[in-house]
């Protein structure tokens, strides 16, 4: 193909002039072929997207958008609802099914990779399918999602692939053509639509770039040592690992960077702080002394929580700490996290949207496909918790949250502003941030009970060897064909120790734990031996919140019921008997089932959450995903039972656990 072609061609999209790596995507997808984009956050990527669902919806084609995350599946069905009309738009994350039939089917990865798997008929007669956040291929947890989907999808269907900037998106677009053996192009594009710059900020020299913020340090750690030359900037992080008492100054607070983004007219800004504690505590901290808003905008403020409350059938007073939030909202200050109720969360987007927060405290998550730039993108440390140690963000992480900074058409540059405290510089050194250097996409596909029954059932038609040779971690390193294949084997040992396979068939309870995604083990064998027909509603909305195996929230320990009890004795049997390794160990969470349980009977959520040390967001999420295990069940369940489950479900889908669109 000629690429300079598709810059000959003038597209406009919404009213826009296309850049000239958009229009070589649109090029490729008249065309009716794959391609992988790749660019920088905020360049107009989704964009892209737009444009092939318009034009599918023209061509009367059926196309599948995948989302990372529940709640970004739920704006892009009102964004596409109101684009593309309802009745054109369904969606899909196991807890909500709405218009399945519709030609714009959006649903999370999962969701795409369970349809694939059991060969949905909608994946039959699909024409392409959108992969938002490509780059989640990476994700230490879900990246094999990804892989699966990818995989497994069929041949004829085309993918649009829409990736933040990683180094080896000709090798994912290699790996995709050696699967298909169908044409895939690649675009991509490197220059951000507004520049970055970079600065370190201290309250003793202020916002200034890595080598001078060294070169000060240095001077206040070793200004007797002429062997260093400052202003040059060339000392090293290796310079710094033993501080001297000179540099136990006073330390640098939140609150002197933030009097600087002011100072230089820099809002609106996103601090992400990585712990949602801090983002609350700041936030509060700034709300009692700072006021950013006229009065004009406070009214402003007030509209827009009273429109979008008024939307969604929401009283005030339903929501925890309301009270506290409109305070700080109506001062141009805002908190972002997953503990957040959905409803609080959604305000702050509309606020910041309509220029009305002009400091957001967040979490990482922001970074996760909410598309809303600001001028300044605030670190207040870069080193997280990865759920096993500290350790500095990677330059993925880093650029994908620092790309917030900078709004197309109205800044010409985009700040990113790190808070460095010199008492800490000594065992934190800066990493030196590079676009150059962000991190390879690399396989981390990894088999599943489910995936292996699935497998296993379709044995006739596939070419195991071929299948595993086709995984990214196979193409990647041919050497990882043999690990997958022997886990393989020891999955189907496993398998048939515990009666879901025999004589290489799927048992009954092979085939129920076929079509489960969540515990297959031990629910096939509660289906298979009907012991779920003996609980009644509350019980079954609490054995499902007791399932959610990752719910990693620190609750209160609490004793088990009897009926719990049992179940975890055949849960201790499965662990047995099938000699299961410590990762794949069942154990029921009997805190998270008594919080479920509490709930569906009637207990107020304001009660609840007195009562046990939860973020409401967090139990939110809990509730969701027990009702998307529930409907995992129902879709095999007996009637009898499968009404059982429909009230279970009901008494949890309520209040503010309702989703509202």
């Amino acid at each position: 193909m000629d690429k300079k072609q598709p810059a000959k061609l003038h597209y406009k999209y919404k009213g826009l002039v296309l850049d000239e790596f958009q229009r070589e995507a649109l090029w490729h997808i008249q065309n009716n072929t794959s391609v992988l984009v790749s660019a920088p956050t905020g360049t107009g990527k989704t964009l892209i997207a737009d444009y092939l669902i318009h034009s599918c919806l023209k061509e009367k084609m059926s196309v599948i958008y995948t989302a990372p995350i529940k709640a970004l599946v739920n704006q892009k069905f009102v964004e596409f609802f109101r684009q593309f009309g309802k009745k054109n738009v369904g969606m899909a994350t196991g807890d909500v099914s709405l218009n399945l039939q519709a030609p714009i089917l959006i649903v999370t990865t999962e969701i795409f990779r369970n349809m694939a798997l059991r060969q949905d008929p909608r994946i039959a007669s699909l024409n392409w399918v959108i992969f938002d956040e490509l780059h989640y291929l990476n994700h230490e947890k879900r990246g094999t999602v990804w892989e699966e989907s990818i995989l497994l999808k069929p041949n004829r269907v085309r993918v649009l692939g829409i990736s933040a900037t990683v180094p080896n998106i000709h090798e994912i677009a290699d790996w995709i053509y050696t699967i298909h053996q169908e044409p895939i192009a690649v675009v991509e594009h490197q220059e951000r639509a507004v520049p970055l710059r970079h600065l370190y900020f201290n309250k003793a020299c202020q916002a200034i770039p890595r080598d001078k913020l060294l070169a000060t340090y240095a001077q206040t750690v070793f200004s007797d040592d002429d062997s260093y030359d400052f202003k040059a900037g060339s000392l090293t992080t290796e310079d710094i690992q033993f501080p001297t008492e000179a540099v136990y100054q006073d330390s640098t607070r939140f609150m002197d960077l933030i009097r600087y983004v002011r100072k230089e007219r820099l809002f609106p800004c996103l601090y992400f702080s990585f712990s949602r504690r801090g983002c609350s505590e700041k936030a509060a901290l700034l709300s009692a002394r700072y006021n950013f808003l006229s009065d004009k905008e406070q009214q402003g403020v007030l509209v827009n929580v009273r429109k979008r409350l008024r939307e969604l059938n929401i009283r005030r007073e339903e929501i925890p700490n309301f009270d506290e939030y409109l305070e700080q909202w109506t001062k141009g200050i805002g908190v972002h996290h997953a503990g957040l109720l959905p409803i609080v969360k959604q305000i702050v987007e509309t606020l910041l949207e309509q220029r009305l927060i002009r400091v957001l405290f967040t979490t990482e998550t922001f970074a996760v496909g909410i598309n809303m730039p600001v001028r300044t993108v605030c670190f207040d440390s870069l080193i997280k918790f990865d759920g096993q140690t500290f350790r500095h963000l990677t330059q993925q992480e880093y650029f994908q949250m620092a790309g917030r900074a900078g709004r197309r058409g109205m800044d010409k540059v985009g700040t990113v502003l790190s808070l460095v405290d010199f008492t800490n510089l000594a065992k934190q050194p800066i990493p030196e941030w590079n676009e150059n250097k962000l991190e390879p996409i690399v396989s981390q596909f990894e088999l599943s009970f489910n995936l292996t029954l699935n497998l296993i059932a379709q044995a006739a038609q596939l070419d195991l060897n071929q299948l595993f040779a086709h995984t990214l971690a196979g193409f990647q390193n041919p050497a990882q064909l043999e690990v997958i294949m022997n886990n393989f084997l020891e999955q189907k040992a496993i398998l048939t120790k515990l009666g879901f396979v025999e004589d290489d068939q799927l048992t009954n309870k092979g085939r129920l734990g076929s079509q489960i995604y969540v515990q297959e083990l031990l629910l096939s064998e509660l289906l298979d031996n009907h012991y779920l027909n003996t609980l009644d509603s509350k019980q079954l909305a609490a054995l499902a919140a007791s399932l959610i195996h990752d719910y990693t929230v620190n609750l209160p320990a609490v004793p088990a019921p009897k009926w719990l009890s049992d179940i975890q004795a055949v849960a201790d049997r499965l662990n047995r008997v099938g000699n299961l390794p410590p990762e794949q160990q069942i154990n029921l969470n009997p805190a998270a089932a008594n919080l479920v349980a509490q709930w569906v009977s009637d207990l107020k959520l304001d009660t609840l959450l007195k009562a046990y040390p939860i973020e409401p967001g967090d139990f939110i999420q809990l509730c969701r995903r027990a009702i998307d295990v529930l409907r995992q069940i129902q879709v095999l369940a007996m009637p009898k039972l499968g009404d059982t489950i429909s009230t279970a479900i009901s008494k949890i889908d309520r209040g503010l656990v309702k989703v509202r669109f």
